[in-house]
């Protein structure tokens, strides 16, 4: 059969990250070495195409029609599959991602024929089997009309395939994160084996953690060509004995790399000698999980860590030379004074880049808010992209919160010393791209203060 995999564009709605960096599809790279051997497929992604998803439907004439995506890509996804449906209503339409894994229920649509809900890396060559052969359906997938809870849905099966990177050939010297140009993803481990409340990862596996075997990560690391690596693991420093191992198969390996992972701020303060030794292999980022610097708020989000370690955390970050990018979460509880709180603290530690995120109450989350304080509604999917306002701010309005939000913004990522750090050990290429990624964030942001002042 002819198979057509296909990441969505993001809606101009959505704010963020899309702007300062753009990944490969792993998901999508995963799925394409589970098609049999007399199908032909190709990736089409949509976030780095020119011409619409109506040309590559006509020109492939796909037989199955496959897109992923998150919250934020379901009204894209569904309308995807509608456009492939009148231009050919035989096309079979699937659906996949971590959302629809979750909330199935978004993606009821006359449009979808196939939602795969659970285990998408061992089910798909069997739902190519029943679409061409009527073969049984494979459990975790749900037909269109059908609905499904999660109790209904198979055990979980966390292993995964080698991803074939070929197969996104012709896209793969686009792909960046910030400052890393030429960027591949690996991951090494599904979940998280902590619970904050406001964490999505956690609720798609439903609170399990697994770790795929060190022989067969090294043997994907091995076959990378690219330096840069995004290890994308939802924690990667979580485990002192698998990552001494991580450690020890690299050096014996010889694997010379740069990595950018995801990791807890107690953890780096904890383990000072480990993160040395990571930073001997080629550690160079870690996105750290501040989250925040008050006590009350790290209660709620249930962080189980204070802020008091977030200074030893920098220390041991910049005693090895490894960049931070701190992800921090702006709670609608704050004023105007937390915000300089905030930014004075970031500064303090310094902290060069940062993400701010609005508390955001994601489907299925721990973390609730009652409904009458909720800005956003629930399927205005393109702005669950944890940059609006979803919640209502108790101390300012809506148009203050997101002015605070930006003049934060400005203030950390725009200090002189650092836009001078920056030309010097950047490419024109990655400070052009970042630069006009950021003004693209801030008119949003200022398009924003504009609506919100609006309707006031």
């Amino acid at each position: 059969m002819r198979i057509l995999f296909v990441r969505p564009d993001n809606s101009p709605e959505t704010i963020g990250l899309q702007h300062l960096m753009v990944v490969e599809p792993l998901e999508l790279e995963i799925l394409y070495t589970l098609i049999r051997e007399h199908d032909t497929a190709e990736i089409i992604d949509m976030l780095l195409e020119k011409r619409s998803i109506d040309y590559f439907i006509r020109k492939f004439n796909p037989e199955v029609f496959c897109v992923t995506g998150y919250i934020t890509n379901v009204s894209k996804m569904t309308e995807y599959c509608q456009i492939a449906k009148s231009i050919n209503p035989e096309i079979t339409t699937i659906v996949g991602g971590v959302h629809c894994e979750v909330c199935p229920e978004d993606f009821e649509s006359e449009h979808i024929d196939f939602r795969v809900v659970r285990n998408a890396a061992v089910t798909f060559t069997g739902l190519l089997n029943h679409i061409e052969y009527q073969q049984d359906l494979p459990s975790g997938i749900v037909r269109k009309g059908e609905n499904t809870t999660m109790a209904k849905l198979p055990p979980f099966n966390f292993k995964i395939p080698i991803a074939n990177r070929q197969s996104v050939k012709k896209y793969r010297g686009s792909y960046f994160y910030i400052f890393s140009d030429r960027v591949a993803l690996i991951k090494t481990s599904f979940g998280c084996p902590f619970n904050c409340s406001f964490c999505f990862c956690t609720v798609i596996t439903q609170g399990r953690y697994f770790q795929r075997d060190m022989q067969e990560v090294m043997q994907e690391l091995e076959q990378l060509e690219e330096k840069e690596i995004y290890i994308v693991d939802d924690d990667f420093l979580a485990d002192k004995t698998r990552l001494e191992l991580f450690i020890q198969e690299v050096k014996k390996r010889k694997i010379v790399k740069n990595y950018l992972v995801y990791g807890r701020a107690d953890f780096i303060a904890n383990n000072a000698e480990l993160v040395k030794e990571l930073a001997g292999i080629g550690l160079k980022t870690v996105i750290v999980g501040f989250e925040s610097f008050f006590e009350k708020d790290l209660e709620k989000y249930n962080k189980n860590t204070n802020a008091g370690l977030y200074k030893q955390t920098m220390q041991v970050l910049k005693a090895n030379k490894i960049d931070c990018f701190a992800t921090m979460i702006v709670s609608p509880d704050w004023d105007k004074a937390d915000f300089k709180k905030m930014v004075q603290s970031v500064k303090e530690l310094g902290i060069h880049y940062v993400n701010l995120q609005p508390l955001t109450p994601l489907p299925k989350t721990n973390f609730e808010s009652p409904v009458e304080s909720i800005l956003i509604k629930r399927t205005e999917y393109e702005k669950w992209d944890l940059a609006h306002v979803s919640i209502q701010p108790t101390k300012m309005s809506v148009a203050e919160y997101y002015r605070e939000i930006l003049k934060a913004y400005n203030s950390i990522l725009f200090q002189p010393a650092i836009l001078l750090k920056y030309l010097v050990i950047n490419s024109p290429k990655m400070l052009y791209r970042m630069l006009m990624g950021s003004i693209r964030v801030g008119n949003q942001y200022k398009r924003k203060i504009k609506e919100a002042s609006r309707y006031a």
